[in-house]
């Protein structure tokens, strides 16, 4: 670290913390489990920390924000007095929004696969989206990235260079495989990547202007067709239980209709469209948090909708693939966990996440008689203060 501070793999008598880095709600089980094995102060960091209120429930101190500071200050104590770190008392706290970028490195994965940071946050700041309000819109240099791809293509591995979008499209080569674009961007220009990654979130285009992306049906389109002229793989990502799941059955036979028409053109795509489906999280930070208490199960897709949809679409391409979204019961715990307030709480999601009877309409109700969804939402000003609304 630059404080001068080593990193040992031995917590009982080498170190004077723990560092736990809780990159997704599912990691407070193992913060759970490393709670009981340890005496020692657990300090916790990564993307779920946002999540302090929940995050100290299993810790001493919790990192808010990009780790490059955290490494900079000298002890224990600095650490508890940043502004940037909550250890359970009341205080004006900052999210730490400081990235080295010179120090970010490729991440390998697996075998053959490895993802780079391209940039963070968004300009969109679709209501629903948990990073475009808590992190500030930064990008890596292209430099930074031309170099990432070059080492990638050297070593025949594939890199997906991850961002909410490219705003400027600072590197547009042919050896680049994965990458995320705003679909109106997308439609601008060519692009040699081999897989683009767009959301289109919400199935009413009045829905998707309101919360979202303002993304018309002739764009979605469009993007289809360009996948033929740049041969490329499209995966398009969707979010349901917002909307009555007819509106999703009028998007199907809107995609089923722009398939039917790339059939009857003399050189139909022959890559990959990917339909990713995924559940509704009414998170904290975000402002269609304010909407959680008119969640509705009857609104929420599952693997047997999916499955439908999938049969339908497949009579007009071969090429398709549906990804089907966790469970109702799945997003309600992730919910429960996320809002918890006190160990009581906590515990009780915990459990739930492994009970395998545990059926919709528990969940539903759960989300109520525990008393998370009386939890307060947390404003975070990207970049600036954290205000808590009690």
């Amino acid at each position: 670290m630059d404080a001068g501070h080593i990193v040992s793999p031995n917590i009982e008598t080498d170190c004077d913390a723990v560092l736990y880095s809780a990159c997704d709600v599912l990691d407070m089980r193992g913060l759970r489990k490393l709670r009981k094995q340890t005496d020692k102060p657990i300090i916790v960091g990564g993307a779920f920390a946002y999540n302090y209120w929940s995050a100290i429930l299993y810790s001493d101190i919790v990192w808010i924000g990009e780790i490059f500071n955290f490494a900079k200050l000298n002890n224990l104590a600095d650490i508890a007095n940043s502004e940037c770190a909550f250890t359970g008392t009341r205080k004006q706290l900052i999210a730490d929004q400081y990235i080295d970028w010179c120090k970010i490195p490729i991440t390998q994965i697996s075998k053959y696969k490895a993802y780079y940071w391209a940039g963070v946050g968004c300009k969109n700041h679709c209501h629903f989206c948990y990073t475009s309000w808590t992190h500030s819109k930064q990008e890596n240099s292209p430099q930074a990235i031309s170099r990432a791809v070059s080492e990638c293509s050297s070593r025949r591995i594939h890199l997906m260079l991850t961002a909410n979008f490219y705003e400027n499209d600072p590197i547009n080569d042919p050896k680049t495989t994965t990458r995320d674009f705003l679909l109106q961007d997308y439609l601008l220009r060519p692009v040699a990547a081999q897989l683009i990654r767009c959301g289109i979130e919400f199935a009413r285009e009045d829905t998707r202007k309101l919360l979202g992306k303002e993304i018309s049906k002739n764009d979605i389109f469009a993007a289809i067709q360009k996948m033929d002229r740049d041969n490329t793989a499209l995966r398009l990502f969707h979010i349901t239980g917002y909307e009555p799941l007819s509106d999703w059955e009028f998007y199907i036979d809107d995609l089923a209709k722009m398939l039917s028409h790339c059939l009857n053109r003399r050189y139909p795509n022959r890559r990959l469209l990917h339909l990713m489906f995924n559940n509704l999280q009414y998170q904290n930070y975000t402002p269609l948090y304010s909407e959680r208490r008119k969640i509705d199960p009857e609104k929420y897709a599952d693997f047997h909708l999916t499955k439908i949809w999938y049969d339908k679409l497949r009579q007009y391409s071969t090429h398709i693939l549906v990804g089907a979204p966790s469970p109702f019961r799945h997003v309600a715990c992730r919910m429960g966990l996320e809002l918890s307030r006190n160990r009581e709480q906590a515990e009780y999601w915990l459990r739930a996440f492994g009970r395998k009877a545990f059926t919709t309409q528990e969940a539903y109700t759960a989300l109520f008689t525990t008393g998370i969804m009386d939890t307060p939402r947390v404003v975070l000003k990207t970049g600036g203060v954290i205000a808590e609304i009690l």
